[in-house]
């Protein structure tokens, strides 16, 4: 019984491991990369966010992926 509470809190250690995360986001032919430090996997995709904006009858889309 005890390796298994052993085991089930390493796991649970390591899967709210908070690091650095870069978001990079493409909009067109531009591309720009953020460093979003030391959060968990979780809050860094939340952060990394894909919008698109409407100017009279133009859009533009910038997509965003966590790598």
């Amino acid at each position: 019984m005890k390796k298994v509470l052993v085991i089930a809190s390493v796991l649970a250690l390591f899967s709210a491991c908070k690091k650095d995360y870069t978001c990079e986001c493409t909009s067109g032919s531009t591309t720009t990369k953020t460093t979003i430090k030391d959060v968990t996997k979780a809050r860094a995709q939340a952060n990394c966010v894909s919008t698109s904006q409407t100017y009279g009858s133009l859009t533009v889309t910038e997509t965003c992926s966590l790598k």
